[in-house]
């Protein structure tokens, strides 16, 4: 009888098999990749980042003032708004999302963190994206991390002429 290795170990692969990726064995990892991909404007890599079971929260002033469009927002409803985002931004936005605070319970990370993003539609408009975000992230059985919950919420100190990740988002949803 010959011995097989079919039940050998093998090195986890790289589930987007592109640049700009690295497989989220901490939350800090998802973080990085979301900026990367964002940046990127790689929406395989984007998608990648969410866990099954996602969801969107957003800032309360923008929920205010179309409370409907923000219902049910789930990872389903995340990349298609990101798909049509996507392809309306022009190559390289500039993307910094800084992690001001963690904290852990469990298999969930929280992630504390500000966010600041310049970019330029393909319609030749500039926009500044500025606010804070807390990503919930949970560690699944296959060792990574995943974005559970995005809940996004208004800046401390408003950059004159920007928008929150929600508006953003709000203006790509179909």
């Amino acid at each position: 009888m010959v011995a097989c290795d079919m039940f050998k170990l093998r090195t986890r692969e790289n589930p987007a098999n592109s640049p700009g990726w690295t497989l989220p064995d901490s939350a800090q990892v998802v973080i990085s990749n979301l900026r990367n991909s964002f940046q990127d404007l790689n929406i395989v890599n984007y998608s990648n980042n969410f866990d099954e079971q996602f969801t969107f929260i957003p800032d309360s002033l923008t929920y205010s003032r179309n409370p409907d469009l923000f219902n049910n927002w789930d990872k389903d409803v995340e990349v298609q708004t990101a798909t049509l985002m996507f392809s309306q931004i022009r190559s390289n936005p500039e993307v910094d999302i800084t992690i001001t605070n963690a904290d852990t319970t469990g298999d969930t990370v929280n992630l504390f963190c500000n966010y600041y993003i310049s970019l330029n539609l393909q319609n030749g408009e500039a926009l500044q994206v500025a606010g804070k975000s807390l990503f919930e992230t949970i560690l699944r059985d296959d060792g990574l991390y995943y974005l559970l919950k995005w809940t996004d919420f208004l800046p401390d100190t408003v950059v004159p002429g920007s928008i929150t990740w929600s508006e953003l988002k709000g203006r790509f949803k179909q």
